[in-house]
């Protein structure tokens, strides 16, 4: 309703416009055909033009106005759209992540724990909202390539021998090419597909599967291999019972510049014991990303 009437005051004041354009043009054009002029069709020309004027100044603030009412509503149908697709996004995400939950059942409240961590780092570290969300797009997907890793050796559990190990540390790459297959249509940027590559390479180039060192080594999967070992750290596997928080930040601490990138591991401990646990049990509670959902926004679809 208050487009239509916008745009009937912008017809209106075109109209009264135009009139008052031929009509200035008309008085004004005998004024050079008389050689005397009263001073009252003086005042009739100068009324005419103010006249135009003002209905001019009106009709460029009823534009402005109609333009901005438009612009605005398609700034909402935007942000609404992208509030849907971010859901969608979600969505997908956790259609993978579920589909290898099922298989290793573990998987989706490991990722949703390591993704809370990861944030509370990457914010210390000064990350940008939409670096921190595509981190949290590859925390979701980083184990996303064990889809492709035989049952039997996924779930086994006994010691691996050498060759299903090598089975293992494939799994990246895997998750590399399945993350490459579909980031055309949910838009993930080298931030996530790094994660999923690179995020058990070790700081000293001691990791796979490149065996790449210190800065060569993305900043995002860095962040990844901190919080990857904190979370198994403290989770019970069928071969161990979990550790406490306080031990596995001491032994994270302790491999430092080794296993672990000494900024990240500095990041961890600037966030502290309090906090690591709060964001432990608030994921565990719910068993869903809420706690991470609140910290982000959705992804910039703009580029």
């Amino acid at each position: 309703m208050k487009k239509t009437n916008s745009t009937s005051g912008i017809f209106v004041f075109s109209i009264i416009n135009l009139i008052l354009l031929i009509t200035g043009y008309f008085l004004f054009w005998r004024i050079f055909q008389q050689i005397q002029i009263s001073t009252r069709y003086y005042l009739a020309v100068s009324l005419i033009f103010a006249a135009t004027l003002v209905c001019m100044v009106l009709f460029l603030r009823q534009s402005f106005i109609h333009i901005n009412t438009e612009v605005r509503e398609k700034i909402e149908l935007q942000n609404s759209y992208l509030e849907q697709l971010n859901k969608t996004y979600e969505g997908t995400l956790k259609a993978l992540t579920y589909a290898l939950d099922f298989r290793d059942h573990e998987t989706w409240g490991h990722s949703a724990r390591m993704v809370a961590y990861a944030i509370a780092i990457g914010e210390r570290m000064g990350l940008s909202r939409e670096e921190l969300q595509q981190l949290a797009w590859g925390g979701f997907l980083h184990d996303i390539g064990k889809i492709g890793v035989p049952d039997a050796i996924l779930l086994k559990k006994d010691r691996l021998e050498p060759d299903e190990w090598e089975t293992i540390k494939r799994h990246p790459q895997m998750g590399h090419g399945i993350v490459n297959q579909i980031s055309a249509n949910l838009n993930f940027s080298r931030i996530t597909s790094d994660i999923v590559l690179y995020h058990h390479e070790h700081y000293d180039g001691r990791g796979y599967p490149f065996g790449l060192k210190e800065e060569e080594i993305p900043l995002p999967a860095r962040i990844f291999a901190v919080t990857d070992a904190l979370d198994a750290m403290t989770s019970d596997r069928p071969y161990r019972p979990a550790c406490s928080m306080e031990e596995a930040i001491m032994e994270i601490r302790s491999l430092a510049g080794k296993q672990f990138c000494p900024w990240s591991v500095k990041a961890l401990l600037e966030i502290g014991l309090k906090e690591l646990k709060k964001i432990q049990d608030q994921v565990r509670e719910m068993g869903d990303v809420v706690p991470i959902r609140e910290r982000l926004v959705p992804i910039n679809l703009n580029h």
